[in-house]
């Protein structure tokens, strides 16, 4: 398949994984996905590419001890300017957790927060334009944001990335929403209620697998574990799981569209 090689400002374009057993997370989800790790980098203080088919689909580094980074998956958002996108967090009531900072000529990197506590990160891209494997079976399909404030974190994401937003009708009164720009969906929002009891506000990335039950079957017998579901989108049969060191991730079987 033909890599992907361009995300518009707004667009999620890429994932990575921060685990405290590297080795351990390379057997899951390799196990699961088909993925093959690099070599730790050196001069990226251990992070490395994740592939599938040789082409990239997330980064993974493992937590060095003190590091006070969090177990999980973090998402990056594409932006042509991220200067500019910092000047829109720190207006729109955001926090900036880590300064823009040049990755080599790969690109340049920031973190933020947004004004209900979801952390997230912002790409400008250089040689490095995002996930080549995406959409498709093993890799990134879609993002969703839990969040308890879902009116606070609307105007957020509209102000920093032009979104428009869709309030999605449903019988299970959900609060969810539908970020889109030009026309194309890119990610959703969800208002967490109390039965999500202490969980904090989040990004979570969903990755497509080509059977959800077969691939529920097989995180289990990785030792992951199923957190919720499968459950009904309009994207296919999806459901909340977690790999055996801590992180959270989706998997959607895809069958359907948010077009």
């Amino acid at each position: 398949m033909t890599p992907r090689t361009e995300y518009s400002d707004g667009a999620p374009c890429w994932a990575d994984l921060i685990t405290p057993d590297r080795d351990g997370a390379a057997r899951f989800y390799g196990g699961l996905f088909d993925w093959t790790f690099d070599p730790p980098h050196p001069g990226f203080n251990g992070y490395a590419m994740v592939r599938r088919n040789g082409q990239s689909v997330a980064g993974v580094m493992q937590i060095a001890p003190g590091s006070g980074m969090q177990v999980g998956w973090n998402m990056h958002f594409s932006a042509a300017d991220v200067a500019a996108t910092v000047r829109k967090i720190a207006a729109a009531g955001g926090r900036i957790a880590f300064e823009p900072h040049p990755v080599a000529s790969l690109g340049v990197m920031m973190f933020a927060t947004d004004p209900t506590g979801a952390f997230f990160g912002v790409w400008q891209p250089g040689e490095h334009r995002g996930a080549e494997w995406a959409y498709r079976p093993g890799g990134m399909c879609w993002h969703e944001l839990y969040t308890r404030d879902g009116a606070r974190a609307d105007a957020f994401y509209r102000a920093v990335f032009e979104y428009a937003q869709t309030t999605i009708a449903n019988d299970k009164q959900v609060d969810y929403s539908r970020y889109s720009r030009d026309g194309r969906p890119l990610c959703g929002r969800l208002q967490m209620t109390g039965a999500w009891g202490e969980v904090p506000p989040h990004w979570l990335t969903y990755f497509a697998v080509e059977d959800i039950e077969t691939s529920l079957a097989r995180v289990r017998a990785l030792d992951g574990r199923t957190i919720h579901g499968p459950y009904a989108t309009p994207l296919g049969p999806s459901a909340l799981v977690g790999d055996p060191y801590g992180a959270m991730f989706g998997l959607t079987q895809v069958t359907g569209s948010y077009v």
